[in-house]
């Protein structure tokens, strides 16, 4: 998924080093797409309110866990994000409820029944970064189990990890250049090379391989010495240097961010910041990649907060409610909003939706039955009087 091609560069040592300073950057970029990409849709779910449609008085107090304060140390947004962010990373988040309060689970055990509820033990919880363990042992009815498997989350993430088996064999592979440095030798082919005798001792000519010899073995010495170079000759070690051009870089990134939200079915103008004011690119956003984690939160808190029996007789259920994380401009909407008033939509319901206080008051928790926004008392009250 991230192999890119560039020029040739110089074969040796320019290229490793071209070689990790690459993949160092895409490196970096794609834990920063990754990051992004899961933090766009933890933070669409978190803003979202968690509804209970139920008469119960008793089960709508969960709203207050579940959407406000889940428990003494984290409030709903902080909570959320982190079960989103683990649920796409890790593809399942475990959540105890401890009296009223709910928990995030750091680690446990799970037993193997697969013909009735399995059993859920050594139990450790999260909450705002400590960790406490508990002795109890949990039923699957007493605990919110969120599993999400997306094959190209998978995939990406893989790639992701290779990428740092790569850049660390190309680190390795530099650190033992590193330390076996290289020198370049420049010796005129016709200068004659001469030995100096030791005291009593004549000067002695010698190869040009006999002089590289002794100057290895005068660089791999521990004591300090002193290299002295005659006329035409130089020792140079060879440096290390890296070439990559901006433009190289931008097209890792842009192809990076495109893979990462291709994975995470975000559409590339959402992630890349690319929104016009005709696209409909946040509702794409919200149905391909929010709402499928948001789904998976509703089927379980439905199972586990209102049961079968209330879900099949009542009409009972769970719901993250997506609408509250568009921003809606009331000027700008007032004519759909007062289709939906003439359809039956109370006030208060539509001041909920567009994030303003409810009024709690007769006149706004009525409904409008006829497009001239009358009320059913009001027309059995024409109906008596014609």
């Amino acid at each position: 998924m991230f192999n890119f091609s560039f020029k040739d560069k110089n074969n040796g040592l320019q290229s490793l080093a071209e070689t990790i300073t690459i993949e160092l950057e895409k490196l970096n970029i794609a834990k920063l797409a990754v990051e992004k990409a899961e933090t766009m849709i933890a933070k669409a779910i978190a803003k979202s309110d968690i509804l209970i449609q139920t008469q119960s008085e008793h089960k709508r107090k969960y709203e207050y866990r579940l959407n406000v304060q889940p428990n003494d140390n984290e409030n709903g947004t902080y909570f959320w994000t982190k079960v989103v962010k683990k649920l796409l990373r890790e593809g399942e988040v475990v959540i105890v409820r401890i009296g009223d309060k709910y928990y995030r689970v750091q680690s446990f055990q799970e037993s193997d029944n697969v013909m009735t509820g399995r059993l859920y033990s050594n139990i450790t919880i999260e909450a705002a970064g400590k960790q406490y363990s508990l002795l109890k042992t949990f039923l699957s009815g007493d605990v919110i189990h969120l599993r999400y498997d997306n094959s190209k989350i998978r995939v990406l993430l893989n790639s992701v990890l290779s990428q740092y088996e790569t850049t660390a064999n190309s680190v390795n592979a530099m650190m033992q250049i590193a330390n076996t440095p290289k020198f370049k030798l420049k010796v005129p082919g016709p200068l004659n090379l001469v030995r100096r005798g030791k005291d009593g001792e004549s000067d002695k000519k010698i190869t040009k391989e006999e002089y590289t010899e002794e100057l290895k073995k005068l660089l791999e010495s521990k004591s300090l010495a002193i290299i002295t170079e005659s006329s035409g000759i130089t020792l140079e070690q060879l440096g290390i240097q890296t070439a990559t051009k901006a433009e190289e870089l931008v097209k890792i990134k842009e192809e990076i961010n495109n893979a990462t939200a291709e994975a995470y079915d975000i559409p590339q103008a959402v992630f890349n910041g690319n929104i016009t004011e005709k696209s409909d690119a946040t509702n794409e956003f919200i149905t391909y990649a929010v709402g499928q984690v948001a789904e998976v939160i509703n089927d379980e808190l439905t199972a586990k907060l209102v049961g079968a029996e209330d879900y099949a007789g009542k009409n009972e259920r769970v719901m993250v409610w997506l609408a509250r994380f568009k921003h809606v401009d009331v000027v700008d909407s007032a004519n759909n909003l007062d289709k939906l008033r003439s359809n039956g939509w109370n006030f208060d319901e539509i001041r909920e939706m567009v994030g303003y206080p409810v009024l709690n008051t007769p006149f706004s928790q009525a409904r409008a039955l006829t497009k001239n926004y009358t009320t059913g008392e009001e027309d059995n009250s024409n109906a008596e009087t014609s």
